[in-house]
């Protein structure tokens, strides 16, 4: 779920704290993984997290609504910033996950709702950096043109149909 993405919010300082605020967070409760923290530890450690990336994204979604008034100017320098912060957050988690589910602790009953939660987050994640990243593709517009051509020419196709 990547709604339209304002662009002045994702790299801001602001946006930069807050995401690399998360992967130290994610790091952190992958680090107690690896020393095998005690679970109540562990457990707040991923609620932490959760709250960090549900705000995170809360934050992006409503700046998408309501952008700022006087935008910071983008940079693809920026963008491009931004897609490997949120693509370390996404790997961070992963990476999480697969040692909680190596180690049985997914379905713990301490930790399996924020670590699903947690999951979610990461695709949400992944979802904008990969939004960031086709928004810096220079052809995007023609791409999208050519494809609503096709569509208004009845050009399309239905899934039933590729098979």
């Amino acid at each position: 779920m990547c709604p339209a993405i304002s662009m002045t919010v994702v790299g801001s300082d602001l946006w930069n704290a807050n995401a690399h605020s998360a992967l130290s967070v994610a790091y952190r409760v992958s680090a107690a993984l690896q020393k095998h923290a005690t679970v109540i530890n562990l457990a707040g450690k991923v609620w932490r997290l959760d709250r960090i990336l549900a705000k995170m994204l809360d934050d992006i979604y409503v700046s998408a609504e309501n952008p700022p008034a006087n935008p910071e100017p983008v940079t693809p320098e920026r963008i491009a910033s931004a897609v490997v912060t949120l693509r370390g957050i996404h790997s961070a988690i992963e990476g999480m996950y697969s040692r909680l589910h190596r180690y049985g602790l997914s379905n713990h009953a301490l930790l399996g709702a924020p670590v699903s939660s947690l999951r979610a987050h990461a695709d949400d994640i992944l979802d904008l950096a990969e939004s960031l990243e086709l928004a810096m593709n220079p052809d995007i517009d023609s791409i999208f043109a050519k494809s609503l051509e096709e569509y208004r020419r009845g050009e399309t196709f239905e899934l039933n149909d590729i098979r």
